[in-house]
């Protein structure tokens, strides 16, 4: 009799994990480098090599195997959860940010965008491989999306300096450029005819901030 698949505890019950293990990868990007995997073309797939990424000096010590179970399971319960969104609808949606009407408000989101469209979504597509083959209306998009990222660290990182007395101009042109960058180019991702992975036990998809 084949195993029941992992369920999904919830956001919070995740984070609460991530912060109980002390993982220094924020859940943003854990969840969007779960689903870059997911959506990926790339056949060498392991859901517990993506999990090691999270904690790069080390997976956590456990004192009971039980312990250890849960750990993954509650991982996995995630994956199947992303796994779920392949088929577009409902669409996965960024992480929500603030307003982006002042300096601080543009700084801290484009930060979390970068994280979670660079060291999330890409760093789980590519699988750290520059070589990727793709078809070619993916490469198309996934071009846009790195100058997406581009675009969101320029903005990332004007504001991380201090105050200017440019800093109107700039935040005026970059406040309205941040939603076309994160919904655009930066958050259609279409899921080739054979890629993309199945959910497990250890098309077109939306991701709009």
């Amino acid at each position: 009799m084949a195993k029941p698949k992992p369920t999904y505890a919830g956001d919070g019950a995740i984070q609460k994990l991530l912060t109980r293990y002390s993982c220094p990868t924020p859940f943003h990007v854990v969840r969007m480098r779960f689903w870059g995997e997911i959506v990926s073309p790339a056949k060498q797939v392991s859901p517990v090599k993506t999990i090691e990424t999270f904690w790069p000096a080390g997976l956590p010590t456990f004192e009971s195997a039980d312990e250890a179970n849960a750990f993954f399971q509650a991982l996995m319960g995630l994956w199947n959860y992303l796994a779920g969104y392949q088929g577009g609808s409902p669409s996965l949606k960024l992480t929500k940010v603030g307003a982006i009407n002042s300096r601080e408000g543009l700084h801290a989101a484009a930060k979390i965008r970068v994280e979670e469209l660079y060291e999330g979504f890409m760093r789980g597509f590519t699988g750290g491989q520059e070589d990727l083959d793709v078809p070619a209306g993916v490469g198309d998009l996934l071009t846009r999306i790195e100058k997406g990222i581009e675009l969101l660290a320029t903005a990332r990182n004007t504001f991380a300096r201090p105050p200017g007395p440019e800093d109107a101009g700039i935040l005026a042109e970059l406040s309205g450029m941040f939603p076309v960058v994160a919904e655009s180019g930066a958050t259609r991702t279409p899921i080739p005819g054979e890629g993309g992975q199945q959910s497990g036990d250890c098309g077109q998809q939306v991701i709009a901030g």
